[in-house]
């Protein structure tokens, strides 16, 4: 049985190394993403930071939408 668990460890660890692309990032969702959290994290106040942040999280997730789903 220890076997088979560290076989399967393995066979795990080799699928989640494989360099696999996501759809949405070779379309530039995750570093629009980036750069909007950049731009988001230079914003002074608190509050309007947070719902930058926000925002970027909205426009990524509507990226990803479009891309997976389209438009």
């Amino acid at each position: 049985m220890g076997k088979w668990i560290v076989l399967g460890a393995l066979a795990l660890s080799a699928v989640a190394v494989t360099p696999q692309p996501a759809r949405a990032m070779e379309e530039g969702c995750t570093t629009t993403l980036g750069h909007c959290y950049e731009a988001a994290a230079r914003i002074d106040s608190f509050w309007w930071r947070l719902a930058a942040g926000l925002d970027c999280e909205l426009d990524y997730a509507e990226c990803v939408r479009i891309k997976v789903m389209g438009s």
